[in-house]
């Protein structure tokens, strides 16, 4: 039954990787103008040869962040830009998170048919719990993502937190559902497993 699971796990992680392959990101196509600008070749050439110059010396085109801070007002530039960016949210974690603890649990499940070890088992069970949570998470954020970009396409407007040019990932819908019945009967039998020994 251990080999059963984890041959069920790894199809539900091939599912998983199929699904983010094949998924696209949905633009923003408002932000994006339909009409084509013209521009003079005079100012084509004035940019580029200012850009060129900008290489040549050495200079940063972008202006420094103020310090938030009086101890950071001695950090160089890409410090306190990286300092001004925002944090990554839950949906980016989520997004990290899910695949990195399935391939985890993965390796401490084979870790379990190969030693037949209890701390494996415990462990990946574990594992298996936190990446059925993280996928959740990464789902219910994505999918308020896409409401409000939606939101915001019927408003007219950009989406407060998201990128203009990215949005949320548009998925196949049957595909999300056998990922999900993966997961779950995966989950179960790594219980029923962790419950009989």
């Amino acid at each position: 039954m251990a080999v059963a699971a984890l041959v069920l796990w790894l199809c539900t992680a091939a599912v998983g990787s199929y699904l983010l392959a094949t998924s696209s990101r949905t633009r923003n196509t408002s932000a994006e103008s339909s009409d084509p600008v013209s521009v003079a070749a005079e100012q084509t050439a004035a940019s580029e040869k200012t850009a060129a110059s900008e290489k040549t010396a050495g200079a940063v085109s972008t202006t420094p962040a103020r310090p938030l801070r009086d101890k950071d007002r001695f950090d160089p530039l890409s410090l306190q830009q990286a300092k001004s960016e925002p944090l990554p949210g839950l949906k980016d974690l989520a997004e990290f998170a899910h695949p990195t603890l399935a391939m985890i649990g993965f390796g401490f499940w084979f870790g379990y048919i190969v030693s037949h070890n209890r701390l494996f088992l415990a462990i990946a069970l574990g594992i298996v719990l936190g990446a059925i949570c993280a996928g959740v998470s990464w789902f219910t954020a994505n999918t308020r993502a896409a409401r409000r970009a939606a939101a915001a396409d019927a408003a007219g407007s950009a989406a407060d937190g998201e990128d203009s040019a990215v949005g949320p990932l548009s998925v196949s819908r049957h595909l999300l559902v056998l990922h999900a019945l993966g997961a779950g009967l995966t989950l179960l039998f790594v219980v029923l497993i962790t419950a009989r020994v």
